[in-house]
């Protein structure tokens, strides 16, 4: 089980103004020095410790329904009452965020406290801790640079909770990215300027290969 589990990541604030181009994933370091957001991942892997300005998950603010025009049932909530769960948890793990001395240390909220299922949770685990970073780091620079938002959270990208978008890897046709298979999609959310919660899903062509943002959206499954 995941939640308690405390981790510390080194973040290097040197990072240009200017991020360009795309994240380079081919076993090498990204062109450019990149704000990364690192979901869970632990310190244990030195190998990795020079990918720069890691950051963890954590945010706030309010997000809109999934599916405003659906009251749907996920494992026995409505949209509406997951929605207000995954709220409390987005700034539960906001407010665990620390910064000192060029550490970030944050953790996760204590699942027992949410009735919603985490399990989803533990894509993560399929990749490796430079995959992670090197998706993270891809999705950093759509959000800043593509879609020039600045968020409103402490951090940039985030790993995804939310249940419905996580089905994606429990979907046999995994709805926008039906041509990919689980080991080449990644998830991850984000915030925007007006407290919205919106999902990436990013895909690549194979272990080694740069990740690239496929779809931007409230659902996987939107076109």
């Amino acid at each position: 089980m995941w939640n308690k589990k405390f981790f510390t990541v080194v973040v290097v604030w040197a990072m240009g103004m200017g991020l360009a181009g795309c994240a380079k994933e081919n076993g090498s370091e990204p062109d450019a020095p990149i704000q990364i957001e690192s979901s869970a991942i632990k310190d244990e892997n030195k190998e990795d410790a020079d990918v720069s300005d890691t950051q963890i998950q954590g945010e706030s603010q309010v997000q809109t329904p999934f599916n405003e025009n659906h009251e749907g049932n996920v494992g026995g909530q409505t949209d509406t009452e997951l929605e207000e769960e995954l709220k409390n948890y987005r700034q539960e793990r906001e407010d665990m965020i620390q910064e000192a001395n060029g550490l970030v240390e944050g953790g996760s909220p204590d699942e027992d406290n949410y009735s919603f299922d985490m399990s989803g949770s533990f894509y993560t685990s399929r990749f490796d801790t430079r995959e992670i970073t090197e998706a993270y780091a891809a999705a950093r620079i759509y959000v800043t640079d593509t879609l020039g938002i600045k968020p409103s959270t402490k951090m940039v990208t985030y790993m995804c909770i939310d249940p419905r978008v996580l089905a994606i890897y429990d979907d046999e046709d995994k709805g926008v990215a039906a041509a990919y298979d689980n080991s080449n999609i990644f998830v991850c959310e984000y915030c925007n300027g007006d407290g919205v919660w919106q999902y990436l899903i990013l895909v690549r062509d194979g272990k080694g290969s740069a990740w690239s943002v496929l779809h931007d959206g409230s659902s996987y499954k939107e076109s």
